[in-house]
């Protein structure tokens, strides 16, 4: 009788913590995150949720029929040589193989400078994605960079939709241009 007891206790538990986790907290209209050397706005439009959070990953997201938007900021441990076009080269191919899961339709890659660090800049229209059932595009832009505080590390800023238009809407456009505008990445490595 203890043991049911004591099984049926931790089924209770186990549901409230997947209950907990599903769970997305409603996101104030230009509000400021800071993650480890970057911070960031989230986009001054109603409706955007914390969808994840944890020490590595910030992602916020926002529903509607059409389309499913959404903002991460995420950091990933990688050796970051100290040449820029190494590391600029190293950065398209980390993209590259993330996409690799996916039908490509159109992808970019721009090696240059993004608020004074060392990035690849990119932007992309690819389908096959099962991240956002229902959709058949995944529209992303995005930008890998050096981190600023971990010298081994990389991090990446990216605003994509999943939407069934192949492209980014207006309202898209606008509110990705205002995001990236909005980030402020700390000095302390200084490069």
């Amino acid at each position: 009788m203890w043991y049911r007891f004591v099984m049926v206790l931790a089924a209770f538990a186990c549901a409230g913590i997947v209950f907990a986790q599903g769970k997305q907290t409603a996101v104030k209209p230009e509000s400021i995150y800071r993650r480890d050397g970057l911070t960031f706005v989230s986009p001054a439009q109603p409706g955007w949720t914390l969808f994840q959070s944890s020490a590595s990953l910030q992602e916020l997201r926002k529903q509607s029929a059409n389309e499913v938007l959404s903002i991460s900021v995420k950091a990933i441990a990688m050796t970051t040589p100290d040449d820029d076009e190494k590391l600029m080269r190293e950065f398209e191919a980390l993209k590259v193989a993330e996409l690799s899961k996916l039908q490509r339709d159109s992808v970019h890659f721009n090696y240059g400078r993004f608020k004074g660090r060392a990035c690849v800049q990119y932007d992309g229209v690819f389908t096959g994605d099962i991240a956002v059932p229902g959709f058949r595009y995944f529209n992303f832009s995005g930008y890998l960079c050096r981190h600023p505080e971990k010298p081994n590390a990389a991090v990446q800023v990216e605003f994509s939709s999943h939407s069934n238009v192949r492209g980014p809407s207006e309202s898209e456009i606008e509110q990705r241009a205002s995001f990236f505008e909005g980030l402020v990445f700390s000095k302390a490595l200084g490069k």
